[in-house]
């Protein structure tokens, strides 16, 4: 975290934006003594592309937004389930008015409907070992194309670039003020950045609440069996 802070400062000073941002973990930032939600998966250039690919014409029509994700077990499902709420909304720029949710232990499928009726299907299991990198993978149907995070047929992300040797190594860096960081972490860093540069709280508290009250609706539709309407 502290390598994370550094790069924090580091974008803090070069663009003058004065004000004390301090991370704390990989979902907060404490700016001028305000605690504020980082959704930093927003930051990520593969949703800022599925998002840009939906909202300017390439995709017609959307009908529905497939998700799928792994993440190791003992993980938090609603806390997945928050992020991956936040990027249906996110992407697709509509909001999620129902949701509908079936859990059994820890595997949990979601089914939400955006305000126009794009349906949204969320599975979430927390069932990889630890220590394994997590998996997802966030596909967009349309009438006219489908838009995906994963190459064609794939399963798993690929990377830039593959060294093979006595020790195979492979690289991916996608920013070049953040060198040598993970592609999760230059997303905290950024998010961070940009809530201290654009001082958004109000926003940022607005979507985390909405987001909030959607993860309690789900938690509700699992316990009755019944959608559940925002």
């Amino acid at each position: 975290m502290n390598k994370l802070q550094e790069k924090l400062d580091f974008l803090l000073n070069k663009y003058s934006v004065y004000c004390k941002a301090v991370l704390n973990g990989e979902r907060t930032v404490i700016i001028d003594g305000t605690e504020l939600p980082l959704l930093a998966h927003r930051y990520e250039r593969r949703f800022i592309e599925l998002k840009n690919i939906v909202n300017n014409g390439t995709l017609v029509g959307l009908s529905v937004m497939r998700v799928a994700k792994i993440v190791a077990a003992g993980s938090d499902i609603y806390a997945e389930l928050y992020r991956e709420l936040d990027l249906c909304q996110f992407i697709l720029q509509r909001k999620i008015k129902s949701i509908m949710v079936m859990q059994n232990e820890n595997v949990l499928n979601t089914i939400a409907t955006t305000e126009d009726k794009v349906v949204c299907t969320i599975e979430i299991a927390a069932t990889l070992k630890e220590g394994e990198i997590s998996k997802d993978k966030h596909e967009i149907i349309s009438q006219r194309g489908i838009a995906c995070d994963v190459v064609v047929d794939a399963q798993l992300k690929q990377d830039s670039i593959y060294v093979f040797g006595n020790e195979n190594k492979k690289f991916t860096d996608v920013d070049f003020e953040l060198f040598g960081l993970l592609i999760e972490e230059i997303a905290v860093v950024r998010a961070a950045f940009s809530i201290a540069q654009n001082k958004n709280f109000d926003e940022i508290k607005a979507i985390d609440e909405n987001l909030k009250a959607l993860v309690e609706l789900a938690k509700k539709s699992a316990k009755s069996g019944d959608r559940e309407v925002l």
